[in-house]
């Protein structure tokens, strides 16, 4: 499969035995492909380049007032919370893209 992006990181939050929420700089319509909480082979590249292969879950986020949007759960132990602007690739062993659509 050829990688792809499906979002770029507006913030990070650790959430103390469970990872770390990336939260979408906008909408981003590609998670919305998955069902919530499937786990996918990912690859961030941070904003200095860095890149790391990780595994990361489709969430959901609700917000009082604001409508409910997708975003990722890094279940990476040892990744570092990624800083805003970290793109974040599909890669590895989710379904193709045709095979969503």
């Amino acid at each position: 499969m050829d990688e792809k992006i499906i979002m770029r990181v507006l913030e990070s939050h650790s959430l103390t035995g469970l990872g770390m929420l990336l939260h979408p700089e906008s909408a981003a319509p590609e998670l919305a492909n998955w069902p919530l909480h499937t786990a996918l082979a990912v690859r961030l590249r941070y904003p200095d380049k860095q890149e790391i292969s990780a595994i990361a879950s489709v969430e959901e986020i609700a917000r009082p007032g604001q409508p409910a949007v997708r975003a990722l759960l890094l279940t990476q132990p040892d990744a570092v919370l990624p800083p805003a602007g970290t793109e974040v690739w599909a890669s590895g062993n989710e379904p193709s893209w045709e095979q969503l659509i």
